[in-house]
């Protein structure tokens, strides 16, 4: 079972490192916390509004989330301001550790990224995800994550984060909800051109 979650994610990452080839504004993160890590990749696909991610995080305790997403991002307030924001939909699979659920979900979602002009190397941000059962296949029944952070650039390309997020989902096998990360994570993100 492990095989195949490594496989899926594997073949994911490198359809995602395949497309970015003849793309601009990619970007690797990495953020972990004491029981997860969560490796993304996004990148700009020929559009400078459209934007795509890969991800996959890995709770020790709780098992594996590997998604894909699309958005279409802009300037919230017109050009020229500090306020990004992106609306888009994100696919996404996740099984339980040890394996007693496993689903896939078209969510639906965006992220807001504000920085702060006075002080350009901070930032804010957050973003939300939801899918409810009529977007969901398999063993689940819901999915949603939701997340804050705030990010230092220490150079040019490259942000140091600390964040707070919550990933849950509902199974029909598994009373209540099941949390695969909730809790603080410290993150860094690199930008490519």
């Amino acid at each position: 079972m492990r095989a195949n979650q490594a496989w899926l994610a594997l073949v994911l990452f490198f359809v995602a490192a395949g497309s970015s080839a003849q793309t601009t504004g990619k970007a690797l993160d990495i953020n972990l916390n004491g029981d997860a890590v969560r490796l993304g990749y996004s990148w700009r696909l020929g559009n400078p509004n459209y934007l795509a991610d890969a991800g996959w995080l890995y709770s020790q305790d709780a098992g594996n989330v590997v998604s894909g997403s699309f958005h279409l991002v802009d300037a919230a307030a017109g050009p020229g301001t500090p306020l990004q924001a992106g609306l888009g939909v994100k696919l996404v699979y996740s099984r339980t550790d040890p394996t007693r659920a496993d689903g896939l979900a078209v969510a639906l979602g965006g992220f807001a990224r504000y920085t702060i002009p006075s002080a350009d190397r901070f930032s804010v941000g957050g973003y939300l995800y939801y899918a409810p059962s009529v977007t969901s296949i398999g063993d689940k029944e819901e999915y949603y994550e939701i997340g804050v952070r705030a990010g230092y650039a220490v150079i040019r390309d490259g942000d140091v984060y600390i964040g707070l997020r919550r990933v849950e989902a509902e199974y029909d096998n598994i009373s209540g909800s099941y949390t695969y990360d909730s809790g603080l994570h410290l993150g860094f993100e690199f930008r490519f051109d």
